[in-house]
């Protein structure tokens, strides 16, 4: 079981940052301060490469990065804590 939650674990940092390059705009866009945060949000649906898909990876990434991070750092602290 180990094993399988250590290979969740590294495998949701790739899809964690596969999923911010597509929901991000990735051509040079001048003047943000001067877009809406609404207008930004259109403007980024818009031009990024797969924004419904990047948002899914980055949030899905980043929960099964979280929880199996969690996880590990649980079991290596009762490993400890069973040795004393």
């Amino acid at each position: 079981m180990k094993k399988m939650i250590l290979w969740l674990f590294w495998l949701s940092l790739p899809i964690f940052i596969i999923g911010f390059f597509l929901q991000t705009i990735l051509i040079p866009t001048q003047d943000f301060n001067a877009l809406s945060e609404s207008d930004l949000l259109k403007i980024q649906q818009d031009v990024a490469i797969n924004y419904p898909l990047g948002i899914f990876m980055l949030y899905g990434g980043l929960i099964v990065f979280a929880i199996t991070g969690i996880f590990l750092i649980f079991y290596f602290l009762k490993s400890k804590i069973a040795f004393k």
